[in-house]
């Protein structure tokens, strides 16, 4: 494959620290690639290098010449006037171009020499190959462009309009551009579930090179085949999607914290043996201890390195099972006329996880404040444990103060914080967030998107809850952490509710989802399992439903037959083979961990313990489903 764009030994510095250093790889046409990293790491300066809006204070972006490239950022910009068909007509300028240059050739041709001639013939074939894909007549591409990114209104002003229909206008643009190479910077964000799977369809089919930067892992997994990790001022490849990185990246975890594990043992020794008083007149004494010296620096380093911020959210001292119902609660705003909240039914039970699932405009946000008590019922009752606690995280932040600065929204001028009932330093709690101590002193109100809501995050884990509102608190965050949140929602102890655009963590986090009925009766329902499974079981019932019809007036003329309850013999021995199975996988994962647990597994490429973490985690998969089928089988033998 042709190389598309490279990077070739790119350095990037601000002041005299190097945000990207010596930075080299390069983007293939057909090639779809993820880029991940830090909040911080440099994947919005690298985009600017990219895009060309900044250049590399060493080494070169290297674009091959002739193709046609689509730069979509966060927070997209346009002309100050500019209407929705104006910006999209601009996104036509190039075709416009070649319909003008096509008629110029044209007209050179009649008094070229046969040198020119051939020339000018070259370069015509090339404008219309373009002008044939794309189409002579830019009317129908423009309404093309309407219908598939749903822009209703043409005229409607771009600056007016909210951020999710921005990015609407802005990746029509990109859409409209048919470009060879893409770079999209963020193009999930305020898009609502639908919007966001018609990305994903329109990248998995595009044709030329991409290179996507997100957090939205769902859109990674579902188009990429192959991942960058962006850290320390350099990446590092990996080959496959992002459930492909996971996989090689948990085992180069693995393996460098039992090289650590290693190393600290080993120091450990090294300190007892100078702590007896070995003696320092031998060169080799000499020698040993200054080996000493250095493995204790080099355990430090990598410790340091591989620290994670660790989340945790306090528990409160409610333990009812039943935190908060709503009976037939219906909403509408004054003077609207249109019902956001139709006879809604839901009891709120402890360890409950519940996301919210719909798309923009359902009024989730409503939801929420209704069943927190910010906004009272139009119909129907809400009742709230008496002695329920509750932290929330509104989609507007409005929790923080801007006024104040970002230790005074954590402590209010205390030195001292609570944590898991211990004290601790405002200073050192705040590190922990990704605040060093000389931006603590920062007003809350000059914070970015993101930090704004790491410290929302770190506020709210200081206040003990029976419940936890989160509305929209994956924007602005990096994988890292989002991975770090998910691993603390699954840890807390009180109940959740939760609206998210991010299908990726909302599967990994809830326990049930209520979901919008659009046109029906009543508008929210409530579902066992993730949001993606209640997708699944909408799909399955819209098939099924036409095929039912039919049969049903037959079925409705004989009497339904009585079934035995419990199993049938054919089920009595497909649970004993489970069982068997079960058993078999559970011995299986029990010999890999006794492999796994050896340090010389993986002390090298081909060591036996990289291909027994692969075979681990397929054995785990497969007992997974096992188990899912035992209960199955179980509870209907029980009955």
């Amino acid at each position: 494959m042709a190389v598309a764009l490279s990077l070739v030994k790119v350095t990037k510095r601000f002041g005299a620290q190097p945000i990207l250093e010596g930075l080299t790889f390069g983007l293939q046409l057909g090639e779809k690639v993820g880029l991940i990293g830090r909040n911080g790491a440099g994947k919005s300066t690298l985009f600017k290098l990219l895009a060309g809006e900044d250049t590399p204070d060493e080494g070169e972006v290297v674009l091959t010449q002739g193709l046609r490239v689509a730069h979509l950022a966060q927070d997209p910009h346009f002309a100050p006037d500019a209407t929705v068909r104006s910006a999209l007509e601009a996104a036509l300028r190039d075709h416009r171009a070649l319909i003008a240059r096509h008629g110029e050739i044209h007209e050179a041709l009649q008094g070229a020499t046969p040198d020119q001639a051939e020339r000018l013939h070259m370069e015509l074939d090339g404008v219309e190959h373009h002008l044939n894909h794309m189409g002579w007549d830019l009317e129908p591409r423009l309404k093309e462009a309407q219908t598939t990114w749903g822009l209703l209104d043409l005229d409607a002003a771009v600056e007016s309009l909210s951020g999710g229909w921005r990015k609407r206008v802005a990746l029509a643009q990109a859409w409209l551009q048919d470009p060879d190479v893409m770079v999209l910077d963020e193009p999930t964000n305020h898009l609502d579930p639908e919007q966001v799977e018609r990305l994903e369809l329109w990248l998995q089919g595009f044709g030329g090179a991409l290179l996507l930067i997100t957090h939205d892992r769902h859109l990674l997994d579902g188009v990429v085949d192959r991942m960058l990790e962006l850290e320390n001022g350099s990446v590092t490849s990996y080959d496959g999607s992002y459930s492909d990185y996971l996989l090689e990246r948990s085992d180069k975890e693995f393996r460098e914290a039992r090289l650590t594990e290693h190393m600290q043992n080993r120091l450990r020794r090294e300190l007892a043996w100078l702590r007896r008083g070995a003696k320092a007149r031998t060169r080799k004494s000499k020698l040993r201890i200054q080996d000493v010296l250095d493995l204790g620096d080099e355990v430090k380093d990598r410790t340091r390195l591989e620290q994670r911020t660790s989340l945790t959210f306090a528990g409160g001292a409610n333990r009812s099972d039943s935190l908060l119902s709503a009976e037939g609660v219906r909403f509408a705003y004054p003077g609207t006329g249109v019902e956001l909240a139709g006879g809604i039914d839901l009891v709120l039970q402890r360890r409950q996880r519940i996301a919210f699932l719909g798309p923009n405009g359902c009024g989730k946000s409503t939801l929420l404040k209704l069943l927190l008590g910010e906004l009272e019922p139009t119909s129907g009752t809400i009742t709230r444990h008496p002695k329920l606690s509750i932290s929330a995280i509104s989609q507007g932040r409005g929790e923080l103060r801007g006024d104040l600065s970002v230790a005074d929204n954590i402590a209010e001028r205390a030195s001292m914080v609570k944590v898991g009932g211990q004290e601790l330093l405002v200073l050192v709690y705040l590190t922990r967030f990704g605040f060093p101590a000389d931006q603590q002193k920062r007003m809350a109100g000059t914070l970015s998107g993101g930090e704004r809501n790491r410290l929302l995050l770190a506020k709210a884990m200081l206040l003990p809850s029976d419940l936890l509102v989160l509305d929209e608190p994956t924007n602005d965050l990096d994988i890292p952490t989002l991975q770090n949140l998910e691993e603390a929602l699954l840890d807390y102890p009180g109940s959740l509710l939760l609206v998210s655009h991010d299908r990726f963590f909302l599967d990994q986090v809830a326990t049930h989802t209520l979901a919008f009925n659009p046109g029906g009766e009543p508008r929210w329902e409530m579902y066992e399992g993730n949001p993606s499974s209640v997708r699944r079981l909408r799909a399955e019932r819209a098939q099924e439903a036409p095929r039912e019809e039919a049969p049903k007036a037959a079925k409705a003329e004989r009497p339904a037959s009585k079934k035995k309850p419990g199993l049938s013999q054919k089920e009595e021995r497909r649970l004993a083979e489970v069982e068997a199975a079960m058993a078999a996988l559970h011995a299986r994962i029990e010999d890999l961990d006794a492999l796994l647990s050896d340090p010389a597994a993986f002390l090298s490429g081909d060591a036996p313990g990289h291909q027994a973490l692969k075979d681990r985690e397929a054995a785990k998969g497969d007992l997974e489903i096992l188990e899912g089928e035992w209960l199955e089988l179980e509870e209907k033998r029980q009955s």
